[in-house]
């Protein structure tokens, strides 16, 4: 019973260490970016990072399932704008290697000093997305899956 209790003890602290390496913070062109969350929904809002006035919305379809990674910006000291359009949409890949692209997108990220984007994946039901890459930044998803 004891080596059964030690176990899940283990497996636990392994899992809250995942859960810490995923939300450690990376800086991506004079942005600290840290992903805060991975949630199914059924409906989501498919606004621009940061967010602005876009009010589309995705539905879940038949057979799919929208996987949403929530990343916390903050423009740091040396963050230099770029043109419209010029930062590359995340990308998120699944445990089987599939990549899945988002239509958020990037508009004017300097514009507020802190704020927080839900990025939408529409993926086939039952995908489990393991990774989220912003330009050369890549987070483990697996942990915050739930």
């Amino acid at each position: 019973m004891m080596r059964i209790a030690s176990g899940v003890f283990v497996s636990l602290a392994l899992a809250a260490a995942a859960a810490a390496q995923a939300r450690k913070a990376q800086t991506v062109n004079g942005l600290q970016t840290t992903v805060t969350g991975v949630k199914l929904m059924e409906k989501a809002g498919l606004r621009d990072c940061p967010p602005g006035t876009n009010t589309v919305n995705a539905v879940q379809r038949p057979g799919d399932q929208l996987s949403v990674v929530t990343v916390a910006f903050k423009v740091l000291p040396d963050f230099k704008p770029r043109p419209p359009g010029t930062m590359k949409r995340p990308v998120a890949t699944a445990a089987d290697g599939t990549t899945y692209n988002t239509s958020v997108q990037f508009v004017d990220v300097g514009s507020v000093p802190e704020y927080s984007c839900d990025f939408v994946y529409r993926v086939p039901s039952g995908t489990v997305l393991k990774t989220l890459q912003i330009e050369d930044a890549k987070y483990d998803l697996s942990a915050l899956d739930k």
